[in-house]
This record gives structure tokens, C-alpha cells and sequence, in this order.
């Protein structure tokens, strides 16, 4: 009878095994720059693009304001690129980014390397832009993290976190571009009165 009993419960799990569809396991946990983030948290990501989600206002769809490089300034050999709204800076040599190891890799055709730059308390998203420049070496400071809001209310899209946080981005003017800070401050060369929250996006080509 006990053996009837163990069979019956093997026939049960196998039963149940295959009423869940199958599940793609990621080949290995996340780097530490993803720590904190929950199970949905993920650090490679390939040829995507980013879009600012306004937290407080309207969109205009669901997927929010497409982000590109803009023009940051430059020195002699150097160049700086920030994200900042395609509408405010109509430009894109760099279509798509990847996420890898924890950093975000600019694709571009016959553009000059691009890499992540450090991102502290009132800074821009930006990137460095030389010809000896290591794109997979740029800062690994950023994560993916998987819409799972259980009231239904997300958008769909995974979102951009940057040291491990996905809710202190925000969208100022600076000059006619409109630039995404971390945790922006006054006089950190945006017009602070100008900023206001948004998600960042990670949106799949088709």
C-alpha cells in the first residue's frame, strides 16, 4: 500500500511539473551591482534602447520618450555624450546600448568607442567618448530589473537601475536638451526647477 501511496505522489508532481510552462533560468546569477533588486533583476541585456517613463504625468505611449547620446561637450581628444530625450536632441550614431556585466555599451557603425562613466548623487547618465576607450570597461553600476508590480500597474518594460536603484531618475533642461540626472541638485549644471521623475526604461527591438 505504501508503495501504491509514493507512486500515486510521483504521478501527482509529475502532473503538476507539467502544468507550468518551462522556464528559461538565466546562465548565472547577476553581478553585485545588481544586490538588492529581487529575482527579476538581470545584467545582460543586447541591442536595446532606452525610454524615459514620466512617473507623475502623461505619456504619450507605453513605452515613454525615446533616449539617445547628446552632446556633452568635449577637450582635446575626448568627447562627452549624456542620455538626454531625442526630441530635445535629434540626433542617434549610437541606436541601440547592450547591458553586460553590469555596464551599458553604446552600438554604434564608425563611431569613436564609448564608455560608461561613474554616476554620483546629482550627476548626468553620461559616457566618455576617445579612440583608446574600453567600452567593456565602463563603470558596472547598472542593472535590469523586471516589471513584476503584482497590482497590474507597470508598463510591461523592464527597468534601468543604476547603483541599485530604479526610482531617482529624473528629466531637466539643460540648455535646450532635456537630460536624465540621478538624484538630481541644485546647481549641478541643470535648470533644477525644470526636473521631475521618471522611470528609465529598457525597451526590446523587434
Amino acid at each position: 500500500m505504501l508503495a501504491l501511496n509514493l507512486a500515486a505522489l510521483g504521478l501527482s508532481a509529475i502532473s503538476a511539473v507539467a502544468a507550468f510552462p518551462a522556464v528559461k533560468l538565466p546562465r548565472a546569477a547577476p553581478g553585485p551591482w545588481c544586490n538588492g533588486l529581487g529575482f527579476g533583476a538581470f545584467d545582460e541585456a543586447s541591442n536595446v534602447m532606452l525610454a524615459a517613463w514620466n512617473t507623475t504625468g502623461t505619456n504619450t505611449n507605453s513605452t515613454g520618450a525615446p533616449l539617445v547620446l547628446a552632446s556633452g561637450g568635449s577637450i582635446t581628444g575626448v568627447s562627452f555624450r549624456r542620455l538626454a530625450t531625442w526630441a530635445s536632441f535629434p540626433f542617434n550614431d549610437f541606436p541601440t546600448v547592450s547591458l553586460m556585466n553590469g555596464t551599458l555599451i553604446p552600438n554604434g557603425e564608425n563611431t569613436t568607442p564609448a564608455q560608461a562613466t561613474i554616476v554620483e548623487e546629482g550627476s548626468e547618465i553620461g559616457f566618455v567618448l576617445r579612440n583608446d576607450a574600453n567600452p567593456l570597461e565602463g563603470a558596472q553600476i547598472y542593472c535590469g530589473v523586471a516589471d513584476t508590480d503584482p497590482a497590474g500597474h507597470g508598463t510591461g518594460h523592464p527597468f534601468l537601475a543604476v547603483n541599485g536603484d530604479t526610482d531617482s531618475f529624473q528629466l531637466c533642461k539643460v540648455g535646450t536638451q532635456n537630460v536624465v540626472y540621478w538624484k538630481p541638485i541644485p546647481d549641478h549644471g541643470e535648470d533644477f526647477s525644470t526636473c521631475y521623475p521618471v522611470k528609465v526604461q529598457i525597451i526590446e527591438q523587434n
